[in-house]
């Protein structure tokens, strides 16, 4: 599963993993045709040099999240953007179980409308896609991949 196509068609296959796997910093890896565009993309909207996304145990059943973006200072260190918080849900496209990560209903544009969905792929990655849930743009996920 290395590309868009591949990750799309798998999907519906793949299964959630616990909200225990999900606890930690995940690093952000963007698959074929994605590796150019996405980080432009998203640098557009709020997240320029989007690193991965970090969990913690917030309650029984929920994580709470934030967006790590490296600094522009050139230290590495790791900033804080958009916190999230992810759930055991059901996906979007296909009504199987998924850890559903969504953002705040008053965050900026279009994050309040995003939902990020997690399965564990057949390496143990954790793949996730992203959907935009606004009429027109609730169809089609665009994958990533997040490492330990």
């Amino acid at each position: 599963m290395t590309g868009v196509p591949a990750l799309v068609r798998a999907w519906s296959g793949l299964p959630a993993p616990a909200l225990d796997d999900v606890v930690g910093v995940l690093r952000a890896e963007f698959v074929a045709p994605l590796r150019h565009v996405a980080p432009v993309g998203l640098g557009l909207v709020g997240l320029p040099r989007w690193h991965g996304k970090r969990f913690a145990r917030s309650g029984p059943g929920e994580l709470a999240g934030v967006n790590l973006v490296v600094a522009r200072d050139g230290s590495g260190a790791m900033e804080e953007r958009l916190p999230m918080r992810a759930v055991l849900g059901t996906g979007m496209a296909d009504g199987l179980p998924a850890v559903v990560v969504t953002y705040p209903a008053d965050g900026p544009r279009p994050w309040r409308w995003v939902r990020d969905e997690l399965r564990v792929g057949s390496d143990g990655v954790l793949v996730g896609m992203s959907y935009v849930d606004r009429p027109l743009l609730r169809r089609g996920g665009l994958p990533f991949l997040l490492r330990r």
